[in-house]
């Protein structure tokens, strides 16, 4: 399939903005979701705290989305399995050592 054949471009609304943009098609739906949880989130500041510039309610959405992409980064570290690993090494090591 040639490469232009693989995307399309789709229009998304984000805040008070269209977006046209171009993605792969086997992306089309994470851009869409993505764009609707922005959308969400927006709107849910906008009831919470009334009468706030448009502005502040976008850099509230950014923030948490950023927050969100931290922690699941952090979630998906190795960081907390390294001294098991190193634990088990260390006994498989120790096990073979002591059979020769």
């Amino acid at each position: 399939m040639d490469e232009l054949d693989d995307k399309l471009v789709i229009k998304l609304t984000v805040g008070k903005q269209v977006y046209p943009i171009t993605v792969r098609r086997e992306q089309e739906e994470i851009y869409r979701k993505a764009a609707k949880a922005i959308n969400d989130r927006l709107s849910r500041y906008q009831v919470k705290y009334p009468g706030q510039p448009y502005e502040k309610y976008m850099s509230i959405v950014m923030l948490d989305f950023a927050v969100k992409v931290l922690q699941s980064e952090e979630n998906t570290s190795a960081e907390p399995y390294r001294a098991v690993i190193e634990q088990l090494t260390r006994d498989i090591e120790e096990v073979l050592g002591t059979q020769g």
